[in-house]
Parts: structure tokens; C-alpha cells; sequence
């Protein structure tokens, strides 16, 4: 495990916790907001609607005199937290991510499309969703004697 692989870990930890994109650029020292928005775009996806259900339920409860916003905000955090456990990841990787595909046994490195990255699963009859969410979880999806990647996430050095 290199350094940059704890990096993405921390940058990944703080997103999960409900950080925004903007606190998550600044930590990790990027000079645009931009370069961490299409390095971790993926983890992102549907939390804002998540975030607008529980502002409505916020609304409709009110806010009680008895408990403090401390309080209303843990349980506000409990809640969006379990929403966003029970949401099916969805993830788009049609953007401007590049994959890598990697031939272990020759230490070759090509770079593919994501439509080529498509037809591999279709070939080992590999459900697009699963794999599509397994290349964005573990950072790599081996198919056969074939290992792809997205572009900045690194191989487990089992591959390398």
C-alpha cells in the first residue's frame, strides 16, 4: 500500500462522513475544486436528494424546545447516514474517466474505453452494475487474466 493509497482513503473517509466537495479539495491541498470533483464525483451520486428528504422531514417535524441543535443534528446525521447504507450505489462511469486495462502476465498497460471496458463484461457474462460498482469499490475489476482500473486508482501490488 503506497502513500497515495491512504490519501484517496482519507479524502474517501471524509466524503462518506458528509463532508462537501469544497472541505475535502482544501484538505487535501488541491488548488481547483475541480481536480478532486472528477477524482471523487462517483461517491457523490443521489446524496443530495437524500439531503433534501431530511431537510423535509426537519421541516414538517419543526424544531422542538426541548432538545438542542446538537442533538437534532446527531440524529439528523443518524438518519441521513442510514439512508445513504440502504441506497443501491449508483454509479456512472460514462464521464471523462479513463480506464486502464492491465495484462498481469505480460505487464501491459492499456488504456480502453469505457465501451470497450463494457464489452469485456458482456464477454464473461458479468452483470454491468456489479462490475461497473466493483471498479469504483475495490479500485480494480479482475475479468479472466485481465485486470482493469480507472485511471488514479492503483493495482493491488499482487498485479503488479
Amino acid at each position: 500500500m503506497r502513500v497515495h493509497d491512504l490519501r484517496h482513503s482519507h479524502a474517501s473517509l471524509l466524503i462518506e462522513m458528509g463532508f462537501n466537495i469544497l472541505m475535502v479539495s482544501r484538505r487535501l491541498g488541491h488548488e481547483k475544486v475541480e481536480t478532486t470533483w472528477q477524482t471523487y464525483a462517483h461517491l457523490y451520486p443521489d446524496k443530495e436528494k437524500m439531503l433534501a428528504a431530511q431537510l423535509d422531514t426537519v421541516k414538517v417535524r419543526g424544531i422542538t424546545a426541548n432538545v438542542t441543535i446538537e442533538d437534532q443534528l446527531t440524529e439528523f446525521m443518524s438518519q441521513f447516514q442510514n439512508r445513504v447504507n440502504q441506497q443501491p450505489a449508483l454509479i456512472d462511469i460514462s464521464g471523462k474517466r479513463q480506464i486502464i486495462r492491465w495484462d498481469p502476465r505480460r505487464k501491459e498497460k492499456t488504456f480502453v474505453s469505457v465501451e470497450e471496458f463494457e464489452k469485456a463484461q458482456a464477454d464473461h457474462r458479468i452483470d454491468a452494475d456489479l462490475a461497473t460498482a466493483e471498479i469504483f469499490q475495490a479500485g480494480y475489476l479482475e475479468l479472466g487474466d485481465t485486470v482493469y482500473c480507472l485511471v488514479g486508482r492503483s493495482l493491488p501490488t499482487k498485479f503488479l
